[in-house]
């Protein structure tokens, strides 16, 4: 199975230039420290998108299965490992506040996803 598990977020008003250069010198990091089953595809600045409040920011990751998901989520509260590690240092960047725009979505390749037709 194929998936992409996006994140949308918002940075902190005054933060942008830290946060693009934060992210430049830890793109390789992330994508060495992926958890298994899942692969840092990079993250990426929202150029234009019919979402209002998904965030101005994504993070995409590619995952190869739910069980992923599992994976990535003992994997981030394992505070010595390096893909928690990244995740709490990019966090001092996040708008927190509980009006700014984000998202989180799971998309799954429609090879693999189960579709139907409704009977006429």
């Amino acid at each position: 199975m194929r998936f992409v598990q996006e994140f949308g977020y918002t940075v902190k008003v005054g933060k942008d230039v830290a946060h693009q250069k934060w992210v430049a010198e830890n793109d390789e990091a992330l994508r060495a420290a992926a958890p298994d089953g899942s692969k840092y595809l990079g993250t990426y600045a929202v150029v234009y998108s019919s979402e209002k409040g998904a965030g101005f920011y994504k993070v995409l990751l590619e995952l190869d299965s739910y069980g992923a998901l599992d994976t990535a989520a003992a994997t981030a509260k394992d505070p010595n490992n390096a893909w928690a590690k990244l995740l709490r240092d990019v966090s001092q960047f996040y708008d927190t506040d509980m009006t700014a725009p984000w998202s989180n979505s799971l998309l799954k390749n429609v090879i693999d996803a189960t579709v139907w037709d409704p009977k006429n």
